[in-house]
């Protein structure tokens, strides 16, 4: 006999991305090009995708592998990632003792005495990024809505701003913000759809998620504004903002949020609020006196929760849903994405071995392949002007002077006079001999960009990165930015002028809060300090160096074979 002991949502974690489009995107996942001109690059290619039918009833297929349409063909609008969440239990046999997981069907509640009729699903999203930042509760939006099992229908998740009598909503109730859409997928019991070498079981119970269109709303007052552009300039003098072009700040029908409200009136670095970083990314931030323009999105976050009663019992699963912008280069991967993070916390500190050489070689290959990815996509002139324009104000507060072999906070940074500089990257920017290309490599506006794609490039390649690793480990280990400390690591009280330990970062010591040339060089996380690795990855690249410099390649005879 068995017995439902859990149930859960796979995935538990999804994100949804912006798209007008009528059409969801389809399904695609990354491989890399293993072709004699695709230097293992990430490419996509297009998996098994689930559509809709009128009945709230999917069908499986595998759209064309040649082409993946992010966009509709008619109107040319962008289609919206719309993931799907699956319902699992983990359940207990009586008599072998044995736990197992499988999906829930129609059939497996049947077997227990069980319909659709006893399963509930409650939905909750929300955007409070106004709430946080002025500390009122009414500046935040949100829905919740309940859908029996048996409820096939598609729900307009509509929010407003919950409030208290001596509250001004932002969002009114009459006049709700859509935040999506969501819908019980019905299960077709028994019914599977080959797909290539893959089935799908179209019975399991299923939850899909809509996100909105990408919309921004407020008050009336929100009609149009001058946009700021960043005047490019050196150290001693930085860049600054100017006025450009008049443009929308928000359509005609979106303005519909009250005027009324402290998030009209909100304005950083008053010392009245908590500024949560960073403080101007905001409508209205760097333009007159940085008061707000009350603008929001329709992003948000939230639970996905299904409850099934069981034998007097109510068993919960629980799932997050994300809804994110489009990804503008989705065959470009994250050196530190939200997995990494999730790993940093759950699982332990790697050590190279003999047993787990080969998995650790992957993953540190791994991560120099996604750092070159994410460096093709930024503009390090750009982020290395600005990561200088922030170091000469902080060292101009608090005269900290420069700290022995660590990478230059100044000019000097990332060219030949730099305290530790950048492999290749001063003798790639150096005036070049003129040709068709350009007329100089100095001239190029972007020299910096263009040096670090090159030098990332050959470090795609497995032999040249083993090479590398093994011919420079103390170059490397002092070109990586260490990650942020563990609190049992932390002091309890630094001095804030003290010279950094060398294997973590404090951020309450100050040279840790500056930028430099160690990599990832001047990019931020988020809360504006120097992003790193993530603590795990960080010691997997040190330890796996280690392991590299303990065992040596065994050494050739003339003929290019290895010695036995």
């Amino acid at each position: 006999m068995e017995t439902i002991r859990e149930i859960f949502f796979l995935p538990p974690m999804a994100v949804a991305r912006l798209g007008p489009g009528k059409t969801p995107l389809e399904s695609y996942e990354w491989e890399q090009d293993v072709d004699a001109h695709g230097n293992n690059q990430t490419v996509i290619r297009s998996s098994v995708t689930l559509k809709e039918s009128e009945d709230g009833s999917v069908s499986a297929y595998l759209p064309d592998p040649r082409k993946i349409r992010f966009r509709d063909e008619d109107a040319g609008a962008l289609r919206p990632v719309a993931p799907f969440f699956e319902l699992w239990a983990r359940l207990h046999d009586a008599d072998s003792g044995e736990e197992y997981e499988t999906p829930v069907t129609p059939d497996l509640l049947d077997r227990h005495g069980l319909s659709l009729k006893h399963v509930r699903y409650h939905v909750t999203v929300g955007n409070q990024k106004a709430a946080r930042r002025t500390g009122d509760a009414a500046c935040g939006f949100r829905v919740r809505t309940e859908i029996a099992g048996d409820d096939f229908t598609r729900k307009p998740l509509l929010a407003f701003s919950p409030h208290t009598s001596k509250q001004q909503p932002l969002v009114y109730e009459h006049n709700p913000i859509p935040l999506g859409t969501v819908r019980a997928i019905r299960p077709v019991p028994g019914a599977c759809e080959t797909c290539g070498d893959e089935t799908v079981d179209l019975g399991i119970l299923r939850l899909r998620f809509t996100p909105p269109a990408g919309e921004v709303y407020g008050p009336p007052d929100a009609a149009y504004g001058p946009a700021t552009l960043a005047v490019p300039g050196y150290l001693n003098d930085p860049p600054k903002s100017e006025y450009g072009r008049i443009h929308e700040i928000v359509p005609p029908q979106n303005r519909i949020l009250n005027p009324d409200t402290p998030w009209s009136q909100w304005i950083m670095m008053t010392g009245l609020y908590d500024d949560p970083e960073p403080h101007d990314s905001y409508d209205g931030a760097r333009v007159g006196n940085d008061q707000s323009w009350g603008v929001v999105d329709d992003t948000s976050d939230g639970t996905i929760e299904a409850y099934l009663s069981v034998g007097g019992e109510r068993l919960t699963a629980r799932a997050r849903i994300f809804t994110g912008p489009p990804d503008f280069a989705p065959d470009r991967r994250p050196f530190y994405s939200l997995a990494d993070d999730l790993d940093d916390r759950d699982l332990s500190l790697i050590e190279v071995t003999e047993q787990t050489y080969e998995a650790c070689k992957d993953e540190v290959i791994d991560i120099f392949r996604r750092a070159f990815e994410t460096n093709s996509l930024i503009n390090l002139d750009d982020i290395r002007a600005q990561g200088l324009k922030d170091n000469a104000s902080l060292q101009a507060q608090t005269k900290i002077p420069p700290t022995p072999g660590l990478p230059s906070t100044d000019a000097r940074s990332m060219t030949e006079e730099d305290a530790v500089p950048p492999d290749k990257i001063p003798d790639l920017i150096r005036p070049q001999p003129v040709s068709v290309f350009s007329n100089s490599v100095a001239n190029d506006r972007l020299p910096y960009t263009v040096a670090v794609k090159f030098v990332h490039e050959q470090l795609v390649d497995e032999v040249a990165l083993l090479d590398f690793l093994r011919r420079r480990p103390d170059y490397v280990k002092r070109l990586l930015r260490p990650p942020f400390g563990i609190l049992s690591q932390l002091e309890a009280d630094p001095n804030p002028d003290q010279e950094p330990n060398p294997e973590f970062r404090d951020p309450r010591i100050i040279r840790d809060q500056m930028h430099d040339a160690r990599m990832p060089p001047y990019m931020r996380d988020s809360n504006y300090y120097p992003l790193s690795l993530s603590r795990r990855q960080y010691h997997l690249v040190v330890s796996f160096i280690d392991y590299l410099q303990a065992h040596p390649p065994a050494p050739t005879d003339a003929g290019g074979q290895k010695d036995a």
